[in-house]
C-alpha cells in the first residue's frame, strides 16, 4: 500500500519545478496524468540524448501516465476541464496568467469541482510588481541572493557562483509539495478545495538563514561562523584527496583538540596534521573521536557507497528504448506505506486511449476521430 494510493493528480507541468513534485506524488502512489503538447514538453529534448531519450526527462517523470492533448483547441480544452472534474489536484508551472489566459484559472477550476487542489509554481508569483517576470533556476538563484551568498567571500570578494544542481526550481517543488499535501488533509476535513501559489523566489527567501544573520546582526551565517566559530565546516585537502569535517563550538571541538593534542586550534596546524594523511585515515580517525567528518565523493563513488545502498538510493529501472538503467531511489522511509521510484518515464502520450476511455468513457471511435483532428 501507498501513502497517496486513490488521489488523482492532472499534471500540467514541464522542465523541473513542477515535475519534481509529481514526481513524489507518483513514488507515493497517486495516479499522476501527465498532460504534454502533441509535440511533448521541453524537457524531453534536454541533452543529451540517450537512444533518443532524454536523462533530465527520464529521472523527473518516473511512474506517471501520459496523454497528449491540444489545449490550442477548444475540444482539448473540454477535454481537460473533464479531467479536471475527476481529479484531486491540478498543478501546473507555466508563467503567472497563462492558465486565466487559457480560460483555466481559478475560478473556472473551482466552478467545475469545489474540491479541487490547484497549485501552480512560477518565479515570482501572481502578485507583487514582478509577477509577470519569467523565470528559470539561475534567475531565481540570482534574484534572492543565494548567487550572491555563494561567492568566495572570505577573503577577496568573488563573482556570484551558480549552484550546479537546480536548487531554486527543487526548493519550490518541495515547498508546493507540502502545500498540497496540507491541502489534501483540510479537504478531507472540510471538503474543500483550496488555490496554491508558490513562487520561486518566496521559497528561496524562506529556506536562507543568513537573513536571519544579515537584519539582525549585519552579517551572513558563513561570515559569523568563520568569526565566531558557528559551526564551523572545513574542507581540507588530505595526501589522496579531500575530507569535510565540521566542528560547532563545544564538545565535539573539544574531542577535535584532544585528538590533535593542542590547547589552540590554528588553522596552519590542522592543515597540515591533515595533509600527512591519507582521507581514509583522517575519516577513520575523526569518525572515532566522535566528530562528523566525511570524504568528498564523485557521482561514481557515491553510486557504490555502501551507505547509500544500504538504504535503496539507487533502483534499477526498466525502460522500453534505454533498457535497465539506474536511477536515485525514494529517500523517505515510511513504516507503513512504501515510496517507489522504479517505474520508468511514460512515452509520449503512452497513456491517452487508456485516460480517455477509463476516467471520461470515451469510445474508441471518438478517440481515434480527436487524433485525427490534432486534439489528442
Amino acid at each position: 500500500m501507498q501513502a497517496l494510493e486513490g488521489i488523482r493528480v492532472l499534471d500540467l507541468t514541464h522542465v523541473q519545478a513542477g515535475p519534481i513534485v509529481t514526481l513524489y506524488m507518483a513514488g507515493m502512489g497517486a495516479e499522476v496524468i501527465k498532460v504534454e503538447p502533441l509535440w511533448g514538453e521541453m524537457s524531453r529534448m534536454t541533452p543529451p540524448l540517450v537512444k533518443g531519450q532524454s536523462p533530465y526527462f527520464l529521472y523527473l517523470n518516473r511512474g506517471k501516465k501520459d496523454i497528449t492533448l491540444n489545449l490550442k483547441q477548444e475540444e482539448g480544452l473540454e477535454i481537460l476541464k473533464g479531467l479536471v472534474k475527476k481529479s484531486d489536484i491540478v498543478i501546473e508551472n507555466f508563467s503567472a496568467g497563462t492558465m486565466d489566459r487559457m480560460g483555466l484559472g481559478w475560478e473556472v477550476l473551482k466552478e467545475l469541482n469545489p474540491g479541487i487542489i490547484y497549485a501552480s509554481i512560477c518565479g515570482f508569483g501572481h502578485t507583487g510588481p514582478w509577477k509577470d517576470r519569467r523565470s528559470f533556476d539561475p534567475i531565481a538563484q540570482a534574484t534572492t541572493g543565494y548567487m550572491w551568498l555563494n561567492r568566495d567571500d572570505l577573503n577577496e570578494p568573488g563573482p556570484p557562483i551558480l549552484a550546479s544542481e537546480a536548487i531554486a526550481d527543487t526548493i519550490p517543488g518541495f515547498t508546493c509539495l507540502i502545500g498540497i499535501l496540507a491541502a489534501l488533509n483540510y479537504r478531507n476535513r472540510t471538503g474543500k478545495g483550496q488555490r496554491i501559489d508558490v513562487a520561486q523566489m518566496d521559497s528561496m527567501i524562506a529556506v536562507m538563514r543568513s537573513y536571519s544573520f544579515w537584519t539582525l546582526a549585519d552579517t551572513t551565517f558563513r561570515r559569523a561562523a568563520r568569526k565566531h566559530r558557528i559551526g564551523v565546516s572545513g574542507l581540507h585537502k588530505t595526501q589522496d584527496g579531500y575530507v569535510m569535517f565540521s566542528l560547532p563550538a563545544g564538545r565535539i571541538t573539544d574531542w577535535f583538540m584532544e585528538l590533535l593534542d593542542v590547547d589552540e586550534l590554528k588553522p596552519e596546524e590542522v592543515e597540515k596534521w591533515v595533509r600527512e594523511r591519507t582521507t581514509d585515515d583522517v575519516v577513520k580517525l575523526l569518525e572515532g573521536a566522535g566528530v562528523p567528518v566525511g570524504p568528498v565523493l564523485d557521482l561514481e563513488d557515491v553510486l557504490e557507497n555502501p551507505q547509500a545502498k544500504a538504504r535503496e538510493m539507487f533502483v534499477k529501472v526498466h525502460h522500453p528504448a534505454i533498457g535497465e538503467m539506474t536511477q536515485p531511489g525514494f529517500p523517505i522511509k515510511f513504516s507503513e506505506t512504501k515510496g517507489d521510484f522504479s517505474q520508468p518515464s511514460p512515452s509520449l502520450g503512452e497513456h491517452t486511449d487508456e485516460v480517455l476511455s477509463k476516467v471520461l468513457g470515451f469510445s474508441e471511435d471518438k478517440i481515434q476521430e480527436l487524433k485525427k483532428s490534432g486534439i489528442v
